[in-house]
């Protein structure tokens, strides 16, 4: 291989990495690395005899985007608004999810790599900004290089669920013992220490959504670990999940506790009166709910309203104006802290559908693509946890305008993408086509023939 393929190879690389990046760092500079691969991908995809198909969830994002640009203009040409939302770019976003699981597809071989390195990036970053001498004072303290304690929170429980999930697939894919004992002590390290990050942060909306998501990845993967675990690695799994016990029941008993009994008996008092508004007006002004919480409250009272002007469409960027002079003003947010209503203020049930079709889609792709041997399945367990874990945190904040919720919501996509293309190519290759301007994988034809022979490996290594 020649310097000049090693390096490119190399550049690649570091943009998938810089596209995973906010899960370390929190910058906007996932979205040039995005931009790049998407402009690379689609000058191999006009160049090359090979071109794989969007279907109809691409063109579905493609309408979605002119949806969304049209409204945006729309909204400026009437001028009737005072103030204009903040961070409407991301809606725009979809028309990079594929074409970024296009240049996934192009250099599926180094996605291995990736993850071998976003893992020795993971275990560098939380061991490194961990603040161990007041980990237990009582206090907030964040980790990573986030703005604060909750991006941090979001932050680790993700890093906790890759590190699940890497772990459980070196062991069975790496034969090499030296090599897969030094990826499993490194995953079990970035758990270890993304846990201990998490007790200093105290993020009770983050442990809720870690405790359920572990619950799906148990549910997902307790075939694969009764029929590969052995003694030592299910002393190390109770161990695990001692710990995790042990952090959560300490974090609920000071922050859990009181916020969860205020919103249950905000659902007790909606499912007695079926008077959502004011019900949360009746606990804003008893006084009772802990601080957070009555923020909260207040936020969600005026975006409800903002929503019921337009429940349909939404209001577009002009959500802003309607939210200032809603019930409650001069609030001194312009988040919600709730994503749900973060897009139904913006684009209504439309948008709260587009995006649930989208990522149902994603999963669908992914679980395909792992029962024929395209992907490990490992990767689709993550695939499925990391994003019940995000749409649980998102019911509490607006983690759909951090950096880390954008990264995520784009490569969720780009991967249902990359799958979509792997089933394609490796059902061309299984009808006997080359490729047509690509060559072929052995990974893919060896899939598409087992696919063939109805016989679908656990995972491809």
């Amino acid at each position: 291989m020649s310097t000049g393929r090693i390096l490119w190879r190399a550049w690649i690389t570091l943009l998938f990495l810089v596209v995973v990046s906010p899960v370390w760092l929190e910058t906007d500079a996932y979205r040039i690395a995005a931009a790049l691969l998407v402009f690379w991908g689609i000058f191999v995809f006009m160049t090359t005899g090979y071109r794989a198909s969007i279907g109809w969830i691409g063109w579905l994002c493609l309408a979605w985007v002119g949806w969304v640009a049209i409204r945006y203009l729309l909204v400026l040409q009437q001028g009737t608004a005072q103030s204009y939302g903040t961070s409407e770019g991301i809606f725009l976003l979809p028309a990079m999810y594929m074409t970024t699981g296009y240049a996934m597809f192009l250099y599926r071989d180094l996605l291995g790599r990736t993850v071998h390195l976003f893992l020795a990036i993971s275990l560098v970053a939380a061991a490194v900004t961990l603040d161990y001498a007041t980990l237990f004072d009582g206090e907030f303290h964040d980790f990573l290089w986030t703005n604060n304690t909750i991006h941090s929170s979001v932050c680790g429980g993700l890093l906790i669920l890759a590190g699940i999930n890497i772990w459980l697939w070196a062991s069975h894919a790496v034969a090499d013992p030296r090599r897969r004992h030094l990826i499993e002590g490194a995953a079990l390290l970035v758990i270890a220490l993304c846990l201990l990050g998490l007790f200093g942060a105290k993020s009770k909306g983050v442990w809720v959504a870690l405790l359920l998501a572990c619950v799906v990845q148990a549910l997902m993967s307790w075939r694969t670990l009764a029929g590969r675990m052995s003694a030592g690695r299910a002393g190390l799994v109770a161990l695990a999940l001692g710990l995790f016990a042990l952090g959560f029941a300490w974090t609920n008993e000071d922050t859990i506790a009181p916020a969860s009994g205020s919103l249950g008996g905000i659902v007790t008092g909606v499912m007695e009166n079926g008077d959502l508004l004011g019900t949360l007006r009746e606990a804003i002004a008893s006084g009772a709910v802990p601080h957070n919480t009555h923020v909260r409250l207040v936020l969600w009272q005026n975006a409800l309203e903002v929503w019921a002007a337009a429940p349909l469409l939404g209001s577009g960027i002009g959500w802003l104006d309607l939210f200032n002079h809603a019930h409650y003003r001069d609030t001194g947010f312009d988040v919600v802290h709730n994503g749900y209503l973060e897009i139904a203020m913006r684009y209504g049930l439309l948008g709260l559908a587009f995006y649930a079709t989208l990522y149902a889609w994603a999963l669908a792709q992914s679980r395909r693509a792992a029962a024929a041997g395209l992907v490990p399945r490992e990767a689709h367990v993550f695939h499925a946890v990391s994003l019940a874990f995000f749409l649980i945190t998102i019911m509490t904040n607006s983690n759909t305008r951090l950096a880390i919720g954008e990264s995520l919501m784009l490569v969720s996509a780009a991967f249902g993408f990359y799958c979509c293309y792997r089933l394609q190519y490796a059902g061309a290759l299984a009808a006997g086509d080359s490729g047509r301007g690509l060559p072929p994988r052995t990974t893919d034809a060896t899939a598409a023939q087992r696919a063939a022979d109805g016989t679908t490996p656990d995972a491809a290594t």
